[in-house]
């Protein structure tokens, strides 16, 4: 009894650091400076500033907009 217990309680500790560690704070922002026409600077761009991960996304106006996602910092 003693044993499953303490197994239990041991199991929910790593749980639960596991899941500290996965939970990543992650922000966002619009690279407005740079397009992304082609030629990877919307990339080259958010990794330089941010050493982040670069996207395209379609903006309300048709157009695409470099939208960089990365750490936060602390």
């Amino acid at each position: 009894m003693t044993k499953s217990i303490l197994c239990a309680v041991f199991i929910i500790l790593i749980l639960g650091v596991m899941a500290n560690e996965i939970q990543e704070n992650k922000c966002g922002e619009v690279l407005p400076q740079v397009d992304c026409g082609g030629g990877g600077a919307c990339g080259a761009l958010c990794r330089q500033l941010k050493h982040g991960i670069p996207q395209c996304l379609p903006t309300s106006n048709g157009k695409l907009a470099c939208y960089c996602t990365y750490l936060c910092p602390p």
